[in-house]
């Protein structure tokens, strides 16, 4: 019984609960009655201070804690104080009249609802000393004895007598209340212990029915099974057993069935069988990597080792080349004892294939020697996180065997492949052979035709090359990176007969005869090789005569971009530099004209730009314009808005081809503006011709 009430002490609390919820509703209407019971014996006795005020306080008290604590011990320990407050209440009313004590049972009596002899105690003990105080002061008086002054004269004897009544009525109603606890308490252990036993059988039900369904692993959703229960799991166990035992073997069974398919599926291609048969083996058994070594005699039988022909490292395949020799490592003592070597713990630096995730170190080894009729044909490896179980080393012992057979197999139809291969390859070569040459005859015959046609093709472009570079007015010289001529058109070496560069043409070095000016000409030369394009002018007297060129010298390329050499390019400027230095004198004659004025001459275009001025204006115009003017610059650029509009209009007069003169006042004297178009042969204005005199006032006005 103590078992089950421990069992189910959370929810024998909840029939507890229920009942002190009940018990709050019924004490609410009682602290009600008690409220309204004080008004009406303040309607009678006019005591209205009394019982409205001891009334609210004892009402707000307890809506107050049934707020703050509802359904707590503290909630029930008030109301059992207030039980007793609205009686003292009362008996204050009607001055210590005896019968208001008949509450004191009323009370208590109505807390039993509680079931809890703890309730009874702020009652009980708040009644007694209550009786006791009174009992006191009546015997030896106080000022507040109106209070009491229908209260009966009490001896020690009554009072005793009282105070027993009071004590056992509230000893009688604490037991009454301990008791109905345990009935309480009783009756939920007994619903509980139902409904338990209700749960069980649909459990037992269910768990029977999952196990039916071959759920074997289905849990069973009890904590406390009963008999019936554990019968059930001990047969789920049994049937578990049972199941793992088939489990095994049909493991074993299908693994023989799957590597017995890739076998007779493979069993002329040795590589492909190999890595069909771990990729396979590494999926089935979920482990995380795999390996099969085969025997390789090599050369000679002293030379045995075993090869890594195929490797898989999480489902996927790795391209690994390894040799072991017989009796070296793990392998190769597996090969040399011809027995399985199971390791639970592998060294950190013994397998060096990882996942993608990072590196982890298998936690277990298995090694497989392949043998048939006794001889070792290799060495199965395989590693995984999870330790091998007996039946994976079964299955893996079982499917050596297979493997081995398969792998003499495998390799007796390669060799005999191979010979049939290099038969054909070698009838193929020769085929292939004779119709090399036949190619390459071909071949030769149509590139002579090529050559051919490409000799008549460069003969036709340098032709046409040579028409180009010798029916031009201009002098032509390319040299290779060693100053060496490699090109000179007609017109060059016609300029060089009779003179001392007559010598020089095609294959010449370019220096050997420029005398005096060859370093000149050369850093010419090495700055078009640094890549750079020169263009300048030079007075020429290669046969004496007082000539100026023009030269342009630039770097040659070829299809890569790199320099392989310069051209030269020059063509006689005589005539224009004459013309250049006839206009450069007449410009200094024009300017002497100009300065011989003490008037500002200018002229300007049709932009209003300076194009000539002479230096009369030159220093007055900062005055006037604010700036000193420059040749290409506005005239109009220094003046303000207003000024700048009017001066605009004078010209723009002058260039619509009228001829006039303006007077501006300018501090104490007058600027005079005369304004011509200048106009060209065909009768355009193109721009103005101005002069600017400066007069004073005075000389106005005479």
């Amino acid at each position: 019984m103590l078992d089950n009430e421990q069992f189910f002490g959370g929810q024998l609390k909840k029939f507890h609960e229920k009942v002190h919820n009940e018990a709050d509703n019924i004490v609410k209407y009682f602290v009600l009655g008690y409220f309204v019971f004080g008004l009406v014996l303040s309607l009678v006795y006019f005591t209205w201070e009394l019982g409205v005020v001891m009334g609210l306080v004892s009402l707000g008290i307890f809506y107050l804690v049934k707020t703050l604590a509802p359904g707590s011990l503290l909630f029930r320990l008030t109301v059992s104080f207030l039980f007793w407050h609205f009686p003292l209440q009362f008996i204050l009313q009607l001055h210590g009249t005896y019968e208001m004590y008949f509450f004191y049972f009323l009370s208590v009596t109505v807390l039993l609802f509680y079931e809890d002899w703890i309730v009874l105690l702020p009652v009980v003990l708040y009644a007694l000393a209550t009786f006791v105080i009174v009992f006191f002061f009546d015997i030896y008086g106080w000022e507040y004895d109106e209070f009491f002054a229908n209260a009966p004269e009490l001896t020690y004897k009554n009072a005793l007598l009282h105070i027993g009544i009071m004590l056992m009525y509230g000893g009688v109603c604490g037991l009454w209340a301990r008791l109905k606890k345990k009935q309480t308490q009783e009756y939920g252990l007994t619903n509980l212990q139902m409904q338990e036993q209700l749960e069980l059988m649909d459990t037992n039900i269910n768990f029977a029915d999952n196990i039916s369904k071959g759920e074997l692993n289905a849990q069973y959703q009890a904590d406390r099974p009963d008999k019936l229960g554990g019968a059930l799991m001990e047969m789920r166990e049994s049937l578990l057993e049972a199941a793992e035992r088939e489990s095994k073997e049909r493991f074993v069974n299908v693994g023989l069935a799957s590597i017995g398919d890739i076998l007779r599926a493979n069993s002329d291609n040795l590589a492909e069988l190999c890595d069909q048969v771990i990729a396979e083996l590494v999926k089935y058994m979920k482990v995380n990597q795999g390996g099969i070594f085969i025997l390789e005699a090599g050369d000679n039988e002293e030379d045995k080792h075993l090869e890594l022909i195929a490797c898989r490292a999480y489902e996927r395949k790795k391209y690994l080349q390894k040799r072991v020799e017989i009796g070296q490592g793990l392998v190769g003592q597996a090969a040399l004892e011809k027995k399985f070597i199971y390791l639970k713990e592998v060294p950190a630096d013994y397998v060096n294939i990882t996942s993608g995730l990072g590196k982890a170190t298998p936690n277990s080894l298995l090694l497989v020697p392949l043998q048939s009729n006794g001889d070792l044909v290799g060495v199965l490896e395989m590693a995984s996180f999870r330790p091998f179980e007996d039946f994976d080393i079964e299955f893996l012992e079982k499917v050596a065997e297979s493997i081995a057979s398969s792998i003499i197999s495998a390799k007796t139809n390669q060799a005999t492949k191979d010979l049939l291969l290099q038969a054909r390859e070698m009838t193929e070569q020769m085929q292939a052979q004779e119709e090399e040459m036949r190619q390459n005859m071909e071949e030769m015959q149509a590139t002579q035709e090529e050559m051919a046609r490409t000799q008549r093709e460069l003969a036709a472009k340098e032709i046409n090359f040579n028409a180009l570079i010798n029916n031009t007015t201009d002098s032509i010289i390319t040299i290779d990176l060693d100053y060496n001529v490699v090109i000179m058109n007609a017109m060059q070496k016609s300029r060089y007969v009779g003179t001392q560069y007559e010598g020089l043409g095609e294959g010449s070095n370019a220096l050997e005869m420029l005398g005096s000016v060859r370093d000149e000409w050369k850093e010419y030369y090495d700055r078009a090789f640094a890549g750079e394009m020169l263009k300048f002018v030079l007075k020429s007297s290669v046969r004496g005569e007082d000539t100026w060129r023009e030269y342009s010298i630039n770097p040659v390329r070829n299809d890569k971009n790199e320099i392989i050499g310069a051209s030269i390019f020059s063509r006689d400027i005589s005539d224009r530099k004459r013309v250049e230095l006839e206009n450069h004198r007449i410009s200094q004659v024009m300017s002497s004209l100009l300065n011989t004025s003490n008037d500002m001459l200018l002229a300007i275009d049709s932009d209003y730009n300076l194009i000539v001025s002479n230096d009369r204006f030159k220093k007055g115009a900062p005055e006037i314009f604010g700036s000193e003017v420059k040749v290409g610059t506005s005239l109009l650029s220094g003046l303000e808005e207003t000024q700048k509009k009017e001066v605009r209009a004078q010209y723009d007069r002058a260039l619509a081809g009228e001829s006039f003169q303006a007077k501006y006042e300018m501090g104490d004297g007058v600027l005079v503006n005369r304004c011509e178009p200048i106009v060209n042969d065909e009768g355009h204005v193109y721009g103005i011709g101005i002069l600017i005199h400066v007069e004073s006032k005075d000389q106005i006005a005479i």
